[in-house]
């Protein structure tokens, strides 16, 4: 290699490239190299997350950026993923990437091989990690590293065992090397008519950098974006471009066909010589656990084991932490406004900011027991396993096995979810994923169903199951049920597109290990508290203006005289009693003073912009069983589902500090009385009421961030609006049905 300026960002950092096959372990090399210096921001004009991280060398001080390349089998992009990589790699200037390192599977060396040929041909220097050796150690297989260097043309080749660490620092060594290197020679792949169509493209865009990889991109485009960003430069270019095009169809054949099949047969070639096995294949360990994990009927058996626990360890093994965080946040909230004035500003920062953080935080510890169990399953291999079960019972709705995990994490938060959809290749499965992915049942919904289940389904036992478990896993059910029937009719209304295969690759099974699963854990909660966090906590602060304002004086004024007539009659009663007479007198005097507090402050929510708004929407939410005062919730929860609990302990004079587990607020709940209309004196919650509040939370997409996400995922407002509208009057019809159905029955 010879010596060369390295490409420094416009922030001076020196970035390398990570790249390879999705189940090559790339993440795993990418979270050992990095460690917890990661950080999410978006690609440069696409709203597609990018992921990277900072790394030394021992006893040095420069920092390389590291940067997480979308995991693809080639470069020749067919899903979102697989374009990114492609303009990452291709991108010039900020950004540009001075090395590659280029993950193989060892045990898929072939396959692996394909990509790294077209590597090459973006002339950048390039190191090739080859990782899962021990795997293939353990066969009785060999791979002569050496050689594959040579075969390669000089490309530095790392053996990697990234779970123990071991070649980890050896390949940042040699990536640091490579940054001030050009890379030395070029193996022959494509035949002579494809060689001379990229020199005739060269020539065309002569005096820009224009590497073999952009203008192969550019001549074999399958999806039109290379061939526009070409031609958006050079406008003049498009009759030599077809005419390239037509020269190598009549030589080739097909113009696909003059890329795969040198590759190919190239990445063949290679493997052949540098491979050395054993004459005998001996049956794995993973084949082994596979005939019963696989199996027709043991298989699904087992995924909705591995699930269950999953789930049950969610919202068992999270509480205690869920509870700590509430009252920390209430803590909090206290001191911050301990020495500010009641007003505005005190009411801001902790029913708006404090308030709109806690909305989020509270939630971490589901997230996180969910992100470790993904992460098991993701380093362990099971993952694609159950994408591949799962395929059989999605196929026929227009989703597929790579709709699964995305569907699994939306189930503690539906912008993980949405996100993760990133690797479904197949547009039409990917959209139609997005639009259903927010119809699982999140965490958020929880506290919703927590409070009207205590208070209005009585706990009745059928042998070992209650009513109030059983209504709370009909909910659960409801969504995925409602979801399946929402893809089926998707499928055969806007998505109508051929079914694409799928091909998922299964790798062998591994020994997860503690610091790659809590790399993955930490990250991703990271990248989701900036952000939903981020979108919550705005979104909050506007519903928390819209309950404040407009803040009447004359209320104010007639709870104060309220407040100070009970100070003034506790004062004149305190000197004439002692001891216990005196501390219930005391007590009694507090209670009455935190009613009256809560009673000023469920005016003003009366009185506010919300509460107006409540009023007049409360005809289009009658129907349901509603009054304005749950109208005007259900609207305060926007931003986060769970706010709707604040906003009726609030609104029946309660506090917003009021929770799902308040006796207080359940016997409100029940309490609760029509005030107007015909129905005026009536009881105002039943468990009619209280199922059609649930089935609408069920249904409706009452979350600011998801709807967000789902715009940046799909890069259109059409779609998010889509999916607002569409959950809001399928939430609205379900919920009217529900109502009326039991409260037909008496109920």
């Amino acid at each position: 290699m010879k010596s060369k300026p390295a490409v420094v960002t416009s922030r001076g950092e020196t970035t390398i490239a990570i790249c390879g096959n999705p189940n090559s372990g790339k993440t795993t090399i990418f979270n050992a190299i990095t460690g917890l210096s990661q950080k999410v921001a978006n690609y440069p004009g696409v709203t597609v997350e990018r992921v990277t991280g900072q790394f030394t060398l021992r006893n040095q001080t420069e920092s390389f950026t590291l940067v997480d390349i979308p995991g693809a089998y080639s470069l020749s992009p067919f899903s979102p993923d697989e374009q990114i990589a492609v303009d990452a790699l291709s991108s010039q200037g900020a950004g540009e990437p001075s090395a590659i390192i280029c993950v193989v599977d060892a045990t898929q060396l072939e396959r692996g091989l394909y990509i790294v040929l077209q590597l090459l041909q973006y002339e950048k220097p390039l190191v090739v990690a080859l990782t899962m050796v021990d795997l293939l150690d353990s066969r009785g297989t060999t791979i002569d590293c050496k050689l594959l260097s040579s075969e390669l043309g000089g490309v530095p080749v790392i053996p990697v065992i990234a779970p123990k660490g071991k070649g980890i620092e050896i390949l940042k060594r040699e990536a640091a090397a490579a940054v001030s290197s050009v890379q030395n020679g070029m193996v022959a792949v494509f035949p002579d008519e494809v060689e001379a169509s990229i020199e005739t493209l060269r020539k065309v865009g002569s005096g820009s950098k224009l590497s073999r990889g952009y203008l192969q991109r550019v001549l074999f485009d399958r999806n039109g974006a290379s061939e526009r960003h070409f031609l958006t430069l050079h406008p003049t270019a498009k009759p030599i471009l077809q005419d390239c095009r037509s020269r190598i169809s009549t030589q080739s054949g097909e113009l696909s066909r003059a890329e795969t099949e040198p590759l190919t047969r190239s990445a063949g070639q290679i493997a052949t010589k540098v491979v050395t096995a054993q004459s005998k294949q001996a049956t794995t360990i993973t084949e082994k656990i596979d005939r019963w994990l696989l199996h027709p009927l043991l298989g699904p058996l087992a995924l909705i084991a591995v699930m269950a626990f999953m789930f049950q360890s969610i919202f068992s093994w999270a509480q205690p932490f869920m509870e700590g965080i509430d009252i920390a946040i209430g803590w909090l909230g206290a001191m911050a406004t301990s020495s500010i004035p009641v007003g505005p500003l005190h009411s801001l920062i902790e029913d708006g900011i404090i308030g709109g953080a806690g909305a989020v935080l509270v939630f971490i510890p589901q997230i996180v027991i969910l992100f470790i169990g993904i992460a098991i399953l993701e380093d362990s291999g099971y993952i694609t396993r159950a994408a591949f079960i799962v395929d059989r019972l999605f196929r026929f709705c227009g989703l597929s096995g790579k709709s699964f995990i995305p569907m699994l994490s939306s189930f503690a938060c539906a912008v993980p979810g949405i996100m993760a959809t990133r690797t479904i290749e197949n547009r039409s499965q990917r959209f139609l994923t997005i639009l259903v992915a927010p119809l699982m049942t999140c965490s958020a919904r929880l506290p919703v169903y927590t409070i009207m289940i205590s208070a209005f389904i009585p706990l009745k036992y059928y042998g070992p199951f209650n009513l109030q478990g059983l209504t709370l896993a009909a909910l659960y059910l409801l969504g995925i049920v409602v979801a399946v029937i929402v893809a089926l009719i998707l499928k055969k209304t806007m998505f109508r597109a051929q079914q694409s295969t799928f091909m998922m690759e299964l790798p062998a099974y591994r020994m997860p290990t503690l610091r790659s699963v809590l790399t993955r854990v930490v990250n991703r909660v990271k990248s989701f508290i900036v952000r939903a966090g981020t979108i919550i906590l705005a979104i909050a602060v506007i519903v928390w203006a819209l309950s404040y304002f407009p803040h009447s004086d004359s209320v104010t004024a007639l709870w104060t005289e309220k407040i100070e007539a009970e100070n003034l009659a506790f004062d004149s009663q305190k000197e004439m009693v002692t001891g216990a007479t005196y501390q219930e007198l005391e007590q009694t005097h507090l209670s009455r003073l935190n009613e009256l507090a809560h009673g000023m402050a469920g005016d003003h929510v009366r009185n506010s912009w919300f509460g107006r708004i409540g009023r007049a929407i409360e005809p289009v939410f009658e129907p349901l069983g509603w009054d304005w005062r749950i109208s005007m919730a259900a609207l305060a929860s926007f931003p986060a589902r769970e706010v709707v609990i604040a906003v009726l302990g609030t609104t029946f004079n309660l506090g917003s500090d009021a929770n799902e587990d308040s006796s207080r607020l359940t016997d409100k709940l029940r309490a609760a009385k029509w005030d107007r209309g015909d129905n005026a004196g009536m009881p105002l919650f039943t468990p009619a009421v209280a199922l059609s509040i649930m089935v609408f939370f069920a249904l409706c997409c009452q979350c600011g961030a998801t709807i967000v996400t789902i715009r940046q995922e799909t890069a259109s407002w059409w779609y998010a609006s889509f999916a607002f509208i569409y959950m809001t009057t399928l939430a609205w019809f379900m919920a009217f049905l529900t109502y009326r159905v039991f409260n037909g029955l008496g109920l």
